[in-house]
């Protein structure tokens, strides 16, 4: 039996996810159980209600053990790793340097360039969710992956500093904690994403995770091994939907239906006077129709902004070039007909979904690419927190 079980939690504006996993053969993180419900009490990517969103994890902690009870086991999740997302985070590039002390660099000149990259202070009110490494300089000398016993005169280590609203995260953890959920480190969506998605062979040729969420947009890009850049930007699946609502003068939920069941993120697909028919928003009303290529045009113009959005950051990084691997599509969004030709229309680069490949136990969902960051999440935690109990068997075979 492995001591090593790991939870994650996700508490995003349109679900609230929990996946647990453990080693498996081989060293690998196996993925043994999960569960999702709608969110309530959050919106774009931020809780609004306590109450709301603690009975949202109620609810999917219950629907995770209750699935391990009809399989045996009695299960009690205690603890888990927070999935962000949202608006609210930031990324900002910071580097840290010493001179050399003596005419060649020594792994304590690299020790002490990384305590420095790493010491960014950061406000009062931020958390720092990463920091990511990308490599030294030596004096103008980039590039540099190890240094150690290169001649030069000042060693830097350039990083990039991934923080969030503290406020966010702890509204996050009281509503955790009300469900008796301990949260231990909060981890960038996007980023879990990527770590699940890609190959080292993807970083390497470069490539870029675009996570589809409803209340916000993570990406990650990455090239020559290391994560290049990353962000948000606040569009979702959530603002598709509100603009069929007012496109159409249909409610949330009928425009929910109609993103979901019949909309495509493309102009021009079938016949272009085909219309669909939004249902009554009760047994008593009449359903009406609208036209198929109108709510394309609706879908295809916030998805296109957003997307133009990502472009200007790519090209004002000088990376939208470097994408050779392409991009690979996560979250919720990914499932909507048509995503993948209109990235590739925008962006100019091959599209694919981001199923995760660095796991396994997830190759029977429909979806895959829909459980990519809570994924990354747990395999985060495998490969740094071995010495960690995340979560206590009761009794019974629960590692079978």
């Amino acid at each position: 039996m492995s001591t090593n079980v790991y939870a994650a939690i996700e508490i995003g504006t349109a679900r609230t996810v929990l996946a647990v996993g453990e080693a498996g053969e081989g060293g690998r993180l196996r993925v043994f159980g999960h569960a999702e419900i709608p969110s309530t009490g959050v919106r774009k990517s931020q809780i609004l209600d306590i109450n709301q969103a603690t009975q949202s994890i109620r609810s999917v902690l219950r629907g995770i053990q209750e699935k391990q009870r009809k399989a045996g086991n009695v299960l009690n999740v205690s603890n888990a790793f927070l999935v962000v997302s949202g608006q609210h985070i930031k990324v900002d590039r910071f580097q840290g340097q010493v001179s050399v002390t003596g005419s060649k660099v020594s792994g304590e000149d690299i020790n002490d360039a990384t305590r420095a990259a790493h010491s960014m202070a950061l406000g009062r009110d931020r958390e720092l969710l990463d920091i990511v490494d990308q490599g030294f300089e030596i004096d103008s000398l980039g590039g540099i992956v190890q240094p150690k016993g290169m001649s030069g005169r000042v060693l830097k280590l350039n990083t990039l500093q991934i923080h969030a609203d503290a406020n966010r995260i702890n509204d996050a953890r009281t509503a955790a904690g009300e469900a008796h959920l301990e949260i231990i480190d909060p981890l960038f969506a996007a980023t879990c994403a990527g770590d699940a998605v890609l190959s080292s062979a993807d970083r390497r040729d470069g490539a870029l995770v675009i996570d589809l969420g409803a209340g916000s947009t993570g990406f990650a890009a990455y090239t020559g091994g290391y994560l290049a850049q990353a962000g948000v930007i606040g569009v979702g699946g959530d603002h598709v939907t509100n603009d069929i609502a007012y496109a159409f003068q249909t409610t949330q939920a009928q425009a929910e239906e109609l993103k979901v069941r019949e909309a495509s993120a493309v102009i021009g697909g079938g016949d272009r006077s085909e219309r669909v028919k939004i249902p009554g928003s009760s047994p008593l009303m009449e359903s009406r129709t609208v036209s198929r290529r109108a709510l394309d045009t609706v879908v295809d113009a916030r998805l296109r902004e957003l997307m133009q959005i990502l472009r200007r950051k790519l090209e004002d990084e000088e990376l939208l070039h470097l994408m050779h691997a392409g991009a690979f599509i996560t979250g919720g969004g990914a499932a909507l007909r048509g995503i993948d030709a209109l990235i590739q229309r925008e962006l100019g680069m091959p599209v694919r979904p981001g199923a995760p490949i660095q796991v396994d136990g997830l190759e029977q969902e429909t979806r895959p690419e829909s459980f990519a960051s809570a994924a990354g999440a747990l395999l985060y935690a495998h490969r740094n927190c071995e010495d960690r109990s995340i979560f206590r068997t009761i009794f019974g075979g629960l590692l079978k």
